[in-house]
């Protein structure tokens, strides 16, 4: 994708509009960085870096024209990122026979599931992280049964984690060290437009398992 950003700069002195241009310059990096647009509709963002140089002639002493020509490698414009957490699915308390009404207890439930809405377009990034202790996690993305399965001799412990990333296909330990080859079957999935759901199991169960998933919309 390929923007144009055009705007004025007006100064109250000739020293004053020189240092504005040059904080102009400064900020329309050659590295990627994050512009942001802010309309009625709410903020839409897009990583971007500079093509060309940054052109601002002089219109009086005291008033430039600017335009900066930018590029985003990524052509998606990004909504504020969401996010959604749970535990393994589980059911506990709650009352049966031989007990009748008046008697009611009610149960707590624990769906075993995120549900997250992408209100743009097209498909955005997804992202989870897998909070031990857990054995064998596998998370699916319900609406196209895309399953991220790991091997049941994959065990994380108190304070361990693994982050996947769906977009890069990148499994990481910690964070840090790559757990790919624990991955026995590589279901990504994507935050597709609508109503998503992912729901999260585990070869045995563990009340502190976790499962958050972090996606962000996305518009053309």
């Amino acid at each position: 994708r390929h923007m144009t950003i055009h705007g004025k700069v007006l100064a109250p002195s000739e020293e004053a509009l020189t240092d504005a241009l040059d904080r102009l310059n400064e900020a329309a990096t050659l590295a990627e960085t994050t512009l942001t647009i802010t309309e009625a509709a709410g903020a839409r963002s897009c990583t971007v870096r500079r093509e060309d140089e940054v052109l601002a002639p002089l219109v009086t002493p005291l008033l430039a024209e600017f335009s900066v020509q930018l590029v985003a490698p990524d052509p998606r414009k990004f909504g504020a990122p969401l996010s959604g957490s749970t535990a393994l699915p589980s059911s506990t308390g709650g009352l049966t026979v031989p007990f009748t009404v008046p008697f009611s207890i009610n149960a707590v439930t624990v769906s075993g599931q995120v549900s997250l809405m992408n209100m743009g377009n097209v498909t955005g990034p997804v992202s989870l992280r897998i909070d031990g202790p857990v054995t064998g996690p596998v998370v699916t993305h319900v609406g196209t049964g895309r399953a991220l399965v790991f091997a049941s001799s994959l065990v994380l412990g108190a304070g361990e984690f693994v982050t996947v990333d769906m977009e890069r296909r990148e499994v990481l330990a910690q964070g840090q060290s790559s757990r790919s080859g624990w991955v026995t079957s590589r279901g990504w999935s994507g935050f597709q437009p609508g109503g998503n759901v992912w729901s999260f199991s585990a070869q045995a169960y563990d009340a502190s398992s976790l499962l958050t998933v972090n996606a962000t919309p996305a518009w053309e």
